[in-house]
């Protein structure tokens, strides 16, 4: 079925007119004819529609969002699919997306754009599992009749989006999707991250200001490659540029979390000093400089002049002799004398004469010390220090990379959970159809988070449960499993071979592995064989 005005779609909602189109999706305004309601109809896999595979994996993976409510997510209101084209009803915004905002934005509505955008996000990212974004752009950002900034377009996944893009088969729409993307979506570990938004956030915001995306049309791209942050040009204010390049660094841990950046912009509106925190208390406006006070030098004692003692002409004090002390006392020493002795040590044969000799030796040896010795341990210092710096420096990054791996093998991990969890919830809802497809595909989910448990052991604490809710499914499926089996021997012995073929086969869904239906299959022959030959005789 091809989308075009004045048609109605799912038997209610006639579409007026095109308002957006995507790679995986189409946005109609439609008149609601039960309700007479403008609505926004967003319809995904337009045209061809998805397979039956598609279409569960889609509704199973939106349940887990649909109730997700803040002031700043545009939320759905119904959710369905007509032939095989998953759809949601949304609120019409008059006013269209935040693309229509690109290059004209003022320094407030920035500000209330930043606040907004980053308290949705602040949302989805404290969810459990948490909601990665992973398409924060204008076109996805709505205004609603209030002027408040709503996120739309959440909580699709990656495998959601890659059954999207197979069952339409076409790419269109990645492209302009790559200009948002961080630099660690195009890295060793790919999986999108809750930083990934955040960059995403930064170069929206970006080109709302400048009417340009930071890095064009490959995004992140050009940063994994050694690009600079474009400077935000303009007069914008010292605040509003720092968070800007902030969100738009390299590395990950150098971003704000949508929670700070969400702080950030209050204070900012506040009318108060913009301060993140927990950024190794970094203040980020260059215009709020701490002004550095002047020490007063403090005035230098005078020297205290015995009373019986005449200050010198020259204004000195003479020195006060004390009576004189032989081993204090020192000897003036001859030409010979002063000459640095050998280096070699000196041996006679009184000790007591070594003593005072080899002394006098690591006196002389001294300066040379100083002048030579220091300035090698001070090259050998800052030779140490560069290389430890730059050790550090690779230990900290091969650190970030494994956290980024571990965070998103544990983001996936518990979206295999609560995927398993949401199909079991649904096969235990069914009555009658092919509900034991639900136990299988929650087994399938419970076996992949199984495997990232085992591999990530240490980094996930307190994940133990999936093996007993796994074996929990099984036996479901093994009551299932006979139960066709008993329906189709009744059938069988009935010689409703029909019913008996069915109850088999659906048998032998549960377990693909069980020659069961290649056993009925020869039972009947047998007994079809038994019966024509009877007949003949």
């Amino acid at each position: 079925m091809q989308l075009e005005e004045n048609i109605l779609f799912a038997n209610r909602y006639r579409l007026e007119r095109l308002l957006g189109r995507g790679g995986f999706s189409e946005v109609w305004l439609a008149d609601d004819t039960l309700t007479s309601l403008k609505v926004a109809l967003k319809v995904y896999a337009p045209g061809g529609g998805m397979d039956e595979h598609g279409v569960q994996l889609f509704s199973t993976e939106f349940s887990l969002v649909f109730n997700l409510n803040h002031s700043n997510l545009l939320k759905p209101t119904y959710y369905d699919t007509f032939e095989r084209m998953p759809y949601l009803v949304l609120p019409y915004c008059r006013q269209g997306s935040a693309a229509n905002l690109i290059g004209r934005m003022s320094e407030k509505e920035a500000w209330l754009f930043l606040r907004d955008i980053a308290s949705g996000l602040e949302y989805l990212h404290e969810q459990e599992p948490p909601v990665i974004h992973q398409d924060i752009k204008p076109d996805n950002i709505l205004i609603d009749i209030s002027g408040r900034y709503l996120l739309t377009d959440f909580g699709i996944s990656i495998k959601a989006r890659n059954t999207l893009r197979k069952s339409i088969m076409k790419t269109e729409g990645s492209v302009g999707t790559l200009a948002y993307m961080g630099p660690e979506r195009f890295s060793k570990y790919p999986l999108p991250i809750k930083a990934s938004d955040v960059f995403s956030l930064g170069a929206t915001l970006y080109e709302l200001l400048t009417g340009m995306v930071p890095f064009g049309e490959h995004g992140g791209l050009l940063l994994q490659h050694g690009a600079e942050i474009p400077v935000l040009e303009g007069e914008w204010s010292a605040e509003l540029k720092a968070i800007v390049d902030l969100c738009l660094r390299k590395d990950t841990w150098e971003r704000p979390s949508a929670t700070e950046i969400r702080m950030y912009c209050e204070q900012y509106l506040n009318g108060e000093v913009p301060v993140l925190p927990g950024k190794r208390a970094e203040k980020l406006s260059p215009v709020i400089e701490e002004k550095v006070q002047e020490t007063p030098l403090e005035p230098v004692p005078e020297k205290i002049i015995p009373e019986n003692q005449e200050p010198t002409p020259e204004g000195r004090q003479e020195e006060v002799q004390t009576p004189e002390d032989p081993q204090e006392l020192k000897e003036e020493k001859s030409p010979e004398e002063t000459k640095e002795p050998e280096i070699e040590k000196i041996e006679t044969h009184d000790p007591e004469i070594d003593n005072i000799a080899n002394k006098a030796l690591q006196n002389s040896l001294l300066p040379r010390i100083l002048k030579w010795g220091l300035p090698v341990i001070a090259l050998a210092g800052i030779l140490f220090f560069v290389f430890h710096s730059l050790e550090q420096k690779q230990k900290e990054e091969e650190a970030e990379a494994k956290a980024m791996e571990i965070e998103a093998r544990y983001n996936e991990y518990l979206q295999y959970i609560h995927a398993g969890d949401s199909l079991t919830d649904l096969g235990n809802k069914s009555q009658g159809g092919d509900y034991e497809q639900f136990y299988l595909g929650a087994v399938g989910r419970y076996d992949a988070a199984l495997r990232l448990e085992d591999e990530y052991r240490i980094e996930f604490p307190g994940v133990a449960g999936v093996s007993a809710r796994k074996d929990s499914v099984q036996k479901k499926i093994e009551e299932i499993y006979n139960l066709f089996v008993s329906m189709a021997a009744e059938a069988e012995q009935t010689q409703d071979y029909d019913m008996a073929e069915i109850f088999y086969q659906r048998a032998s869904g549960v377990k693909p592995e069980s020659a069961i239906l290649k056993d009925f299959r020869a039972r009947k022959e047998a007994v079809q064989d038994s019966i024509a030959s009877q007949t003949n005789n």
